[in-house]
């Protein structure tokens, strides 16, 4: 008999496995049926699109930050690279001669849809992570989330410089409107489950043994660069599908679009919902967008009650800092922390079980132990 849980782990094996990635693709598919329901609202339809796309974006910070342990600053530069990568292959070879006239050849002959659109993006934000990866992995706590923000400078910088490529740090039109509903809960369902499989894979637990016991999972066998590379090109891919889809819903967008206000609205994200898990990702993602709405309808004013309520600009920017310092301050774990949502199955009754040694989770047999379960998975 299955049922549902909140549980930081998984039950071993495929089961287990299986059951963990289903209960993660079931939080998407909850988060997508409230999209849908808001979504015959036609106020609400923009929101809703942004909403998706922000989720993708979160997961892909989550799949990287909560396998890791490592902060990152810079992956706002992954989805401003697949938004300028998507939105050129998408741009039509007509238009590219108007918008961007200088563009190299290869590229100005090519015009392509929505999914390949999305691919471009990805596979570009991965490149780009490969190409610095081996660089910024090597690298530790506060060291490496500074080293992630020099990431997100250089990229804006070189995008609003490369004017042939990019018009420089003027606005990019031209993009054709592709972003549906279905399209963006549809990415938002397949990175869902790739992060989730991408966690309880052996890849993901040798990346949390790194984070728990650098030292220790070396001396299991665990490559410390490795580990942490392939959760940030894969992380880098699923931003950069958020940039492309991001770059089809508003058609237009310069380099400023994807700088500090996107990045702390990320970060925001993630640390209300939980930046250990997928579940709070999503979780975080609908309160912060939630709340950033109804202030920003407040901002603008509204009538409650027959009473007027106008609040001076920028107060959504301020209680989403006072948010996060309380978040901060009396849960820093988030809502959920790094619990998710997991299908498992009723565990029969036991006879006066033997009660099991108690191994702290931080100690290097219990590294050791996690090192062992990611080879064992890869067999």
């Amino acid at each position: 008999m299955l049922r549902l849980a909140l549980r930081a782990d998984r039950l071993p094996g495929p089961a287990g496995r299986l059951g963990a990635t289903a209960g993660a693709v079931l939080a998407a598919g909850a988060v997508t049926l409230l999209g849908a329901l808001l979504f015959l609202a036609p106020t609400m339809r923009e929101i809703v699109l942004l909403f998706g796309i922000n989720a993708i974006m979160v997961v892909g910070f989550q799949l990287f930050v909560g396998n890791t342990g490592i902060v990152s600053f810079g992956h706002v530069a992954f989805m401003a690279v697949g938004a300028y990568a998507g939105g050129i292959a998408a741009i039509p070879v007509l238009d590219k001669e108007l918008v961007l006239p200088d563009l190299p050849g290869p590229l100005a002959s090519v015009e392509v849809g929505f999914v390949p659109a999305l691919l471009i993006g990805g596979a570009a934000a991965a490149l780009v992570a490969l190409v610095t990866g081996p660089a910024l992995m090597r690298l530790s706590g506060a060291a490496a989330s500074i080293a992630t923000l020099g990431l997100l400078i250089i990229v804006t910088n070189v995008l609003a410089q490369a004017t042939p490529l990019t018009r420089g740090p003027q606005s990019l039109f031209g993009v054709p409107e592709n972003t549906t509903f279905t399209g963006v809960y549809a990415t938002l369902v397949a990175t869902v489950a790739v992060s989730a499989l991408f966690k309880w894979s052996g890849a993901g637990l040798r990346a949390r043994a790194v984070r728990d016991q650098p030292m220790a999972a070396e001396s299991a066998g665990v490559s410390v660069l490795r580990s942490r590379l392939w959760a940030f090109a894969l992380s880098a891919f699923v931003t950069g599908v958020a940039g492309a889809l991001y770059a089809q819903l508003l058609t237009a967008f310069s380099p400023a679009s994807f700088y500090i206000a996107q990045l702390v609205l990320v970060i925001a994200m993630a640390i209300v919902g939980g930046i250990g898990g997928i579940s709070g990702a999503l979780l975080g993602a609908a309160v912060i967008t939630v709340l950033n709405e109804l202030l920003r309808r407040v901002e603008s004013g509204m009538s409650v009650a027959g009473t007027e309520i106008h609040a001076p600009t920028g107060i959504s920017s301020a209680v989403l800092g006072v948010a996060l310092i309380v978040m901060l301050r009396w849960r820093p774990h988030g809502l959920l922390g790094s619990a998710e949502l997991q299908f498992e199955g009723s565990a029969p009754a036991r006879a006066e079980p033997e009660a099991p040694r108690t191994v702290p989770e931080d100690s290097p047999e219990a590294v050791g132990r996690t090192a062992g379960a990611a080879r064992a998975d890869d067999g």
